[in-house]
């Protein structure tokens, strides 16, 4: 009878040690059962050269270097730093240090001072008060007690767990900060664009109100050849819709101005005021050259395929941590202090009160919703990887038409601006073959508005030069460093 009495104690007392090894062993065959290997950056395919180039290429010039124009490199210093959506970019890097910092705390044992006083009475037919009225030295019926110290609490990083959150958060960090350098980007191209253009349309309206004074001195003529009876009313009316026209397009140009300007200030932050800008696209200094290099330097360069990147890496440390949610959890809990049933006996050395729990939980019944998260977190990581190759595909994709692009446009403005000098010339031509009996008013209207369209369009085809120079800048990574 004694020797089965003492088994049943034994298998009492080592119940909670097999159940605790049930969940241990439940939970590392769960593991094993979980398939699937998060993907980072350092893989996937990518082209080895733009076009036949396969040298790589210095670093970006910085925007003080690649913009000549000071007025220009003012504006983007002042963009860069007062623009509203910098400004809320560097708030979103605040927000992400401030997840990563708490990411950093489970790593270390939390500490906290703390103190309490009671006093209770418990009914006699309790655990408690059956225990407290036969133990000597208890106070009845009520029993005090207070309490001092320090307590802590911290668990062992076994699996990774920990150390994986905060290396994801740290990722996030980082892909905040290329969110801001993002911003930075879009903000230098932005400037630049509109500056440009701005210029353009200066220079569009010195062109327009030349073509005025021509097509006026042209109408004058008209009148005076309608008084000798060389031409009709009609001529003269053709030529005074012509000159209307023209004056119709010089408040268009205004107008753009007037936008153009408003967007730059609005980008620099500030108010409404004017802008200073160069006299003239032509006399403008094309910006500086752009090596494209390899497209392995882009990895580096553009801030969107390391945002891309740092999100990627953040996303494989999600189902890292979620694979490690399937392993048992070890948490330590201690405290040191005084306990005492008066407060006068408070700060005896009998009142010391120590203690130290080691509490050991893994995933039994909750394993399905485990399991699925962490499918979840490989599918997003997936999802990450491709989001990732598809900006490093793109990327290249934009640069090497950037750079096609640049060629042809300076074979383009140079038969434009070769046109553009051939039908200015043609208008004093057709004006001294009409006074010599030897063309229509006719050919004088075409010649006018022929020379008009092609020097804007030599104007339109540099500015676009301009524009794509920017562009493949900004393609390339620049405007953040």
């Amino acid at each position: 009878m004694k020797v089965r009495t003492q088994q049943v104690l034994n298998k009492r007392l080592f119940r909670p040690v097999r159940i605790a090894g049930f969940i241990l062993g439940s939970s590392v065959a769960l593991l094993a059962c979980v398939t699937g290997k998060p993907m980072r950056p350092d893989g996937g395919r990518k082209p080895v050269a733009y076009h036949t180039d396969t040298v790589a290429a210095p670093p970006l010039p910085g925007m003080k270097v690649f913009f000549h124009d000071t007025l220009l490199v003012s504006l983007l210093k002042e963009a860069v730093y007062n623009n509203y959506d910098a400004l809320i970019a560097d708030q979103g890097i605040q927000v992400a240090g401030a997840r990563m910092l708490a990411a950093r705390a489970p790593l270390a044992p939390s500490v906290g001072v703390g103190s309490y006083a009671s006093n209770i009475r418990y009914g006699y037919n309790t655990m408690d008060g059956l225990g407290n009225a036969t133990t000597p030295g208890v106070p009845q019926p009520i029993v005090p007690s207070y309490m001092l110290g320090v307590s802590s609490s911290w668990e062992p990083d076994l699996w990774g767990r920990l150390r994986g959150m905060k290396r994801a958060a740290k990722h996030r960090y980082m892909a905040s900060q290329m969110g801001r350098a993002m911003v930075s980007t879009r903000i230098v191209s932005d400037v630049a664009y509109r500056y440009y253009e701005l210029v353009s349309l200066r220079d569009e309206l010195d062109i327009i109100r030349r073509n005025i004074a021509l097509q006026t001195e042209a109408l004058e003529i008209m009148k005076i050849q309608k008084l000798s009876g060389k031409v009709t009313e009609l001529a003269v009316q053709q030529f005074s819709a012509q000159l209307r026209h023209t004056h119709s397009m010089e408040y268009a140009v205004r107008r753009n101005m007037a936008r153009v300007t408003n967007e730059l200030n609005m980008l620099r932050g500030g108010m409404p005021d004017s802008i200073r800008a160069a006299e003239s696209i032509f006399s403008e200094k094309m910006p500086g050259i752009v090596h494209a290099g390899v497209p392995a330097q882009l990895l580096y360069n553009r801030p969107d395929i390391m945002a891309a990147a740092s999100e990627l890496s953040a996303s494989a440390e999600d189902a890292h941590v979620a694979r490690a949610a399937l392993f048992p959890s070890l948490n330590i809990t201690a405290h040191l202090g005084l306990n005492s049933f008066y407060p006068g006996t408070l700060f005896d050395p009998a009142a010391l009160a120590t203690g130290l729990v080691a509490n050991i939980t893994g995933p039994l019944i909750n394993r399905r919703r485990l399991k699925s998260a962490h499918l979840e977190a490989l599918a997003q990581n997936k999802a990450a990887w491709y989001r990732y190759q598809s900006k490093v595909l793109g990327a290249v994709y934009e640069v090497r038409y950037l750079l096609s692009a640049i060629s042809n446009q300076e074979q383009q403005l140079l038969f434009l601006q070769q046109e553009s000098s051939t039908l200015t010339e043609a208008i004093e031509i057709a004006k001294d073959l009409y006074i010599g009996g030897y063309a229509s008013y006719l050919e004088v209207i075409t010649a006018q508005k022929s020379a008009l369209e092609a020097e804007l369009n030599a104007l339109h085809a540099r500015k676009e030069l301009f524009f794509s120079n920017v562009d493949l800048y900004r393609a390339l990574g620049g405007g953040w460093q």
